[in-house]
């Protein structure tokens, strides 16, 4: 039997891959048309965040030239009732801090929800994470380590 939601789902998952993707690549811009302006985000149970202004403000001041980041979705989870929604996606993520010397990767679930905009298509209302683990590593832990790009050396594409 057809999914009638099958392109619902591909366009959330299409703006949840946006969202990360513009976090990774500091296009704040294209950050914030993911996001509803009243959306609330918890990354941590103390770091909750109101509003898509607010959030994207955060983001820029936190993730400098000296916090590298990537985050992977996978196993999307999504559930459509009319002009809202809600997904669950497991997320892996590495922070690389090169001003204090450390790697962060972990493992969370994230658990979204979405409406649907008449002008803007589904836009991202709430963003909650659950870690399921966290680990940190010294990069004099590894000799070698040796960064060679970042998202500030990026040129736009033409």
């Amino acid at each position: 039997m057809p999914d009638p939601f099958s392109a619902d789902r591909w366009a959330i998952q299409d703006l949840k891959h946006r969202y990360v993707r513009s976090v990774d690549l500091r296009d704040w811009e294209a950050l914030a048309a993911t996001l509803a302006p009243e959306m609330a985000a918890q990354y941590r149970p103390d770091l909750v965040t109101e509003g898509a202004d607010a959030l994207v403000a955060e983001l820029r001041g936190r993730l400098t030239e000296h916090r590298i980041t990537i985050h992977q979705l996978a196993h999307p989870s999504i559930e459509i009732d009319g002009h809202r929604a809600t997904g669950t996606w497991t997320m892996t993520d590495r922070t690389i801090c090169t001003d204090i010397g450390v790697v962060v990767e972990g493992m969370s679930v994230s658990h979204d929800r979405y409406r649907r905009d008449p002008e803007r298509g589904w836009l991202i209302t709430s963003i909650g994470y659950q870690r399921a683990y966290e680990a940190t590593m010294a990069l004099t832990d590894v000799p070698s380590f040796v960064v060679r790009a970042t998202p500030y050396d990026l040129v736009a594409p033409a």
